[in-house]
């Protein structure tokens, strides 16, 4: 099997980095303006925790458990011109013991 070349694998770095970065980016935005909509009151008084933490973990968990997974799914799916992706499961091994 012939291993990736640098570019090669720069070129999938660049495509994880900007489709995830960017999610998380967009999430945490849109999640910030929804907590702002929803609760006008934290821009009002001091600085709160709550408008920092609710957004962040919002855009976390929206990252981790719906954009990583499709940036993967497409990863595996998409041509890269001369090479593509594959997942080759392993067999569990037969212990004899």
């Amino acid at each position: 099997m012939k291993r990736l070349t640098y570019w090669e694998s720069v070129w999938i770095g660049w495509r994880i980095l900007w489709q995830a970065i960017g999610g998380f980016v967009l999430a945490l935005f849109l999640s910030s303006m929804a907590v702002l909509g929803l609760l006008p009151e934290l821009t009002r008084t001091g600085p709160s925790y709550w408008a920092l933490v609710v957004p962040l973990v919002i855009a976390s968990v929206f990252s981790l458990f719906v954009m990583l997974p499709l940036v993967v799914r497409g990863l595996i799916h998409a041509s890269f011109g001369t090479f593509r992706l594959v997942v080759i499961r392993k067999e569990p091994c037969q212990s004899t013991i």
